[in-house]
């Protein structure tokens, strides 16, 4: 892709444009490089342009990748061109950290040399001169450096910017055909259609970074290391799919899809072991209160009936919840107590033990109960 995409810089031009800085420039972090929309220079050169939000993205995107991992070089009156010419240092006047595309335009932020703030803020140096890549038809491609000037628009004629890469090829010109090649286009293509094809590129790449868990911006490096991991995390799941590792996504989807509906179980033959227990809890209370009805019912008989005495019915409610057939049984054989054993009440105590009255003695033969059972029962629990 990075040879790629200096065949198709190679291929383009390279002017400048300029713009007035402020002495407070010095302390600020953003500048404007390339406005947004269509602009032309001092001097009438142009028209160039920028486009809107979605062009300037793009212009962003094609700019980190031409810088790689490098920042972007902002020098003094160009000399960074100039030197093999005239033979003088072309020193830094600071460097181009990152791009960001706005509504308004690229922005660049900028660290500025001590010397170079110190001169902007003398007012020194008045005017920022962007250099980018554009095509015969004026849109704007890629920023390629940035310079300090006081000229405005400067002496810098519109050149090919092939020789840029000069150092780096053997040949001066880039045909067509190549740059169409590189492209995958075929041959006797246009250079609209090589604009369509670079669009394409970069609007491609930009996807493929955000599918693969990356910002849009990020650089092809980083791109061609997130989806080599994604293919070998993708022969993997292929592999544990029972597949071959060069599977095709449809068809592992295919298998995983037919593992998961394996594995989930029929609605209608199978209920989630949550709603079980709640619905047996809903269950036993539902219970429990039938129990507390029917034993009140029955034992509220067994008092108006004189077969139960009233001082024992939390005994009689007990023993009804834990049997009520044993219930029944002695209500059956009970016989009914006089009215004297019907309002009588524990006997005192001796000796702080507590004792039973005629008519629980009446029931504990009745029941075949041991007196500590019989006790025990009227508390409301039975050993």
């Amino acid at each position: 892709m990075k040879n790629a995409l200096a065949t198709i810089l190679a291929s383009a031009l390279l002017t400048a444009h300029s713009a007035e800085l402020t002495a407070s420039a010095a302390d600020e972090k953003w500048l404007l490089l390339i406005p947004a929309g269509t602009f032309s220079g001092r001097d009438g050169r142009g028209p160039y342009h920028a486009g809107d939000l979605v062009s300037l993205q793009r212009i962003a995107d094609t700019t980190r990748r031409y810088a790689g991992s490098t920042d972007i070089l902002v020098d003094y009156e160009h000399q960074s061109r100039n030197s093999q010419e005239n033979g003088k240092p072309a020193p830094a006047a600071g460097w181009i950290k990152e791009v960001e595309a706005r509504p308004d335009g690229l922005y660049g932020r900028v660290e500025w040399t001590g010397n170079a703030a110190a001169a902007i803020k003398a007012k020194e140096y008045r005017y920022i001169s962007p250099v980018y890549f554009h095509t015969k038809a004026g849109e704007v491609l890629a920023l390629q450096t940035v310079a300090l000037t006081n000229v405005p628009n400067l002496d810098l004629f519109e050149i090919s910017a092939h020789s840029i890469f000069s150092a780096a090829q053997t040949t001066t010109e880039v045909s067509m055909k190549r740059l169409l090649a590189a492209l995958g286009l075929a041959e006797g293509g246009s250079e609209d259609d090589v604009l369509v094809a670079i669009n394409s590129l970069l609007t491609s790449s930009t996807a493929i970074a955000v599918a693969a868990g990356l910002t849009k911006d990020a650089k092809s490096e980083a791109i061609a290391t997130a989806v080599q991991s994604a293919f070998a995390d993708r022969k993997k799941i292929a592999i544990a799919a029972g597949k071959k590792e060069d599977a095709s996504v449809d068809d592992i989807v295919s298998v995983l899809s037919s593992a998961h509906s394996a594995v989930t179980p029929d609605p209608t033959k199978f209920v989630p072991i949550e709603q079980v227990s709640a619905m047996q809890a809903d269950l036993n209370l539902l219970k429990e209160k039938d129990a507390s009805k029917d034993a009140e019912a029955a034992v509220g008989d067994a008092i108006r009936d004189g077969k139960l005495a009233p001082a024992l019915k939390d005994w009689g409610l007990a023993m009804h919840r834990a049997d009520p057939k044993k219930f029944s049984e002695f209500v059956g054989k009970a016989p009914v107590l006089t009215s004297a054993q019907r309002t009588a009440t524990a006997n005192p105590p001796e000796n702080g033990k507590p004792t039973l009255s005629d008519a629980e003695v009446a029931v504990m033969r009745q029941m075949g109960l041991s007196e500590k059972q019989m006790l025990d029962a009227r508390k409301g629990g039975d050993e």
